[in-house]
Order: C-alpha cells, then sequence, then structure tokens
C-alpha cells in the first residue's frame, strides 16, 4: 500500500475514534462538515473546470451518459430493493446515500490507482450539477411507485420539502463550482492550489469526520446496536455498488472499469449527511455518516484490482 493511501485511510479513522469519543466538539464543530464539503468540492471542480466534461462528452458522449444514468438512478434503485427485503429501517438511507453523487474524495483514488481520472473527474462534476434535479426526483418517483407493489410508501418525513432540499443542493454545490470557474482565470493560484491539494484536503476529510462523529457520540455510547446496524448496512451498500460492476462489459479497457467501480463505491455520502440532518431521521444520517468507513476501505479493493489488471506496472 503507498503512504498516500495508508494516510488517507489512517487519518480517517482516527478522527472516527477521535470524534466517536470527544462529544464536547460536537457543538464548535457543527457546522464544518458543510464547510468542509464546500471546500472539497471546490477542489475536485478546480482539478477538472470543464475541459475533462467537454472532453468527454464529445470523444465518449455514450460511456459519461451510462456512467452519470447507473450513477444517479440505477445503482441507488439497486440498492434500495435488497435494503427493502434485508434491513427495511435503512432501505430509504441506502437509496439516499445510493443516489449520491460521485465523491469528491473518487479523483484522488483514481490517481492513486491510475484508473482513468478524466473520466472520474468529468462523471464527478456532472452527477454532482445534476444531483439538484436528480435527488428530488428520484425520491418523488420511488413514492408514487411504492403502493403499486406494497401498500405502504416510502415514509418519507411529513414536513419533507423537495423544493427545500433542491435548494439546499444548490448552494452547497453551485458556490464551490462558481469560485472554482473564477479561480482557474488565475493560472498561478490554480496552479499552487492544486499543487498542494493533497494535505488540503487530507485536513478537510479529518475535520469533517471528526465533527460528523463526534456529532453522533451520544448515539454511539447510548445506542451501540444502532450504531453497528447503521456499519452493517453501510458495508452492506458497499458491497452492493461494488456488485454494480459485474455488468460492466468485459471488452472495457481496465483503466475505464476501474473509473467506473470507482465513481460507483466512492459517493459523497457527507452531502447526503448534510441532507439527512436537514431533512431526514437519525437512520438515514447514521448510515450516511458510517460509510465512511467501507468508502476508505475501498481503497484496498481498488488497489488490488489496479494490481490484478496490469495498472500500476503501466503507471
Amino acid at each position: 500500500m503507498r503512504p498516500r493511501d495508508l494516510a488517507m485511510i489512517i487519518v480517517s479513522f482516527l478522527a472516527m475514534l477521535a470524534g466517536s469519543f470527544l462529544p464536547a466538539l460536537a457543538e464548535p464543530l457543527a457546522p464544518f462538515p458543510r464547510v468542509c464539503l464546500m471546500i472539497l468540492l471546490y477542489l475536485g471542480f478546480l482539478s477538472v473546470g470543464t475541459e475533462a466534461l467537454f472532453v468527454h462528452a464529445r470523444l465518449l458522449p455514450g460511456t459519461l451518459s451510462g456512467l452519470v444514468l447507473i450513477r444517479l438512478f440505477a445503482l441507488p434503485l439497486l440498492a434500495f430493493i435488497p435494503f427493502e427485503l434485508l434491513m427495511p429501517d435503512f432501505a430509504l438511507g441506502a437509496l439516499l446515500v445510493g443516489a449520491a453523487s460521485i465523491g469528491v474524495v473518487a479523483p484522488v483514488f483514481s490517481i492513486m490507482v491510475n484508473a482513468d481520472t478524466a473520466l472520474v473527474l468529468a462523471g464527478n462534476l456532472l452527477t454532482s450539477l445534476l444531483l439538484p434535479l436528480t435527488l428530488p426526483a428520484l425520491l418523488y418517483m420511488v413514492n408514487a411507485a411504492m403502493p403499486l407493489f406494497r401498500p405502504d410508501t416510502l415514509h418519507l418525513p411529513e414536513h419533507l420539502s423537495l423544493s427545500g432540499m433542491t435548494l439546499s443542493l444548490c448552494v452547497t454545490i453551485i458556490v464551490p463550482f462558481v469560485a472554482a470557474f473564477l479561480t482557474r482565470r488565475v493560472p498561478r493560484a490554480t496552479a499552487f492550489i492544486l499543487k498542494n491539494q493533497f494535505p488540503v484536503a487530507i485536513v478537510t476529510i479529518a475535520v469533517s469526520t471528526l465533527a460528523i462523529f463526534s456529532q453522533y457520540s451520544g448515539i454511539l455510547h447510548q445506542s451501540p446496536s444502532l450504531v453497528v446496524q447503521a456499519l452493517l448496512a453501510a458495508c452492506l451498500l458497499g458491497g452492493i455498488m461494488m456488485a454494480g460492476g459485474l455488468f460492466l462489459p468485459r471488452s472495457m479497457p481496465p483503466q475505464r472499469r476501474l473509473a467506473f467501480l470507482i465513481s460507483y463505491g466512492t459517493m459523497n455520502n457527507v452531502l447526503m449527511l448534510i441532507v439527512s440532518l436537514e431533512f431526514f431521521s437519525a437512520s438515514e444520517s447514521l448510515i450516511a455518516a458510517m460509510y465512511l468507513v467501507p468508502l476508505n476501505a475501498l481503497l484496498v479493493v481498488y488497489r488490488r484490482w489496479s494490481q490484478a489488471w496490469g495498472l500500476e506496472q503501466a503507471r
């Protein structure tokens, strides 16, 4: 395992442990998950600009469109069905986390394992910009279709406002996008930030993870069984996301196939945590928070595939 891989995993898990045992940090760090997420989005948007999006849209329109449709619609539905059967209390949370945009650390993981980073970057940009429209639409469609299969609906919160969710997502995503667009007008500043983005990203991830787990410290100590269930649900969700790779054609180049798998397993769970805290219940928030465990653990799996497919030697 490379030093950066190890650093990312160790920092993330140490932040989880520190947050779990330092509940006093919950209140002062409460605004940090959204702020940290916007910083990570900014770095991701700054890395890709719009160039990779335009290149893939022009040269590989079917590949990019397929990645976006699978990531935002097919995979969350694939996850929702087994959760309805096996862990119904976490089915809505699995749908939410599964429907998240490609994670802001996905390009970092892609660079580490020599996948098609340009495709991951383009997918990250496009799914992030589309999410304020696709997530409310998916929730509406699933909720409307549920009575066709069983008497109950999706049990969405009574106070849930899909338009409010759209507005919240737009603010969180569009602000860093505009900031990155303006920064790219200054090449020297862009080059300096991108040169130092890894330490900034790892500090940001540590702070956001610490803030999240300190906020849930009370539940971790008072209801450990619920936390264990949420962790199992998160791991099951990660496994289902990886199972989506079974449908990828064998003729697909290894770098592109690995880019799809990274995009499947590395979603923006922190954004879904923020949405869950604002609009949903503890079950949805917990599975989003606990997905940090499989999200980081899957980096080891990506590395194994990279080695098996000869991408490490091709670096």
